[in-house]
């Protein structure tokens, strides 16, 4: 079953931002959304439906580790939205309570 994948203000932002940087982060992106179309369960489980993604950066070829995390927010068994992305080697984690801050005023 493919879902509907929607992205919200705040990650076309970070993209936006990201590119300058990562040239082929477009590339990048699409393979991740063809795979989350097939499971929008993939990644780690954080909590009430979000998910933290990991995303190699083919921009610098240094796997998945050091590459991008992309959140998602997995609704209702059929909507999912991509909420924010971020370089690994930019920020460490982002809090829970923040991603749900972002959730509710974006979406």
């Amino acid at each position: 079953m493919n879902y509907s994948i929607e992205t919200i203000p705040r990650f076309d932002k970070d993209v936006k931002k990201l590119k300058k940087r990562f040239p082929k982060i477009k590339e990048d992106l699409s393979l991740l959304i063809e795979e989350l179309s097939k499971n929008p369960e993939l990644g780690i489980a954080l909590e009430s439906g979000l998910y933290k993604v990991r995303l190699q950066n083919s921009s610098i070829p240094t796997g998945k580790r050091a590459g991008f995390r992309v959140v998602t927010y997995y609704v209702n068994g059929d909507n999912l939205y991509l909420v924010t992305m971020y370089a690994k080697s930019d920020r460490d984690t982002i809090l829970t309570h923040k991603l749900k801050e972002i959730i509710r005023d974006e979406i």
